[in-house]
């Protein structure tokens, strides 16, 4: 129930930043939570302005009494050291919480020309479904 909190205190604290929130399309009566995505505006302008275009992606799970898992988006800077730019809560690592995922990052990164000059790397590992 505090979630909406959290992004608007995101939102008013970093002004220009992208919070958004995902509900059960399901159950929006009873707003259940699926996912929460959040890109912070210092992180994606330090990003633009000191980072080659190089972005790590990769997901983890939750242990212990919160479930889900994180998925998130990796830079280096110009001092080779780990640069967050963007993460999400999802509650399942799936294709279509990758594409959620990666949609809302093209649009803060303003990546465009079918992303020509930008290198993704993932660990792909196993395909999810």
């Amino acid at each position: 129930s505090k979630v909406f909190d959290h992004q608007l205190e995101l939102l008013r604290s970093n002004s220009g930043s992208t919070v958004t929130i995902w509900l059960d399309p399901k159950e929006m009566e009873v707003n259940i939570f699926q996912q929460f995505y959040v890109c912070l505006n210092s992180t994606k302008q330090g990003f633009k302005a000191g980072c080659r275009k190089v972005i790590g992606l990769d997901g983890c799970f939750f242990k212990g009494g919160c479930q889900g898992e994180l998925l998130d988006a990796i830079a280096r800077d110009a001092n080779n050291q780990m640069y967050p730019v963007a993460w999400a809560v999802v509650e399942k690592e799936t294709t279509e919480t990758w594409e959620w995922f990666i949609g809302l990052l093209i649009k803060d990164l303003d990546i465009n020309d079918q992303g020509e000059g930008w290198v993704f790397i993932s660990d792909q590992q196993k395909v999810c479904c």
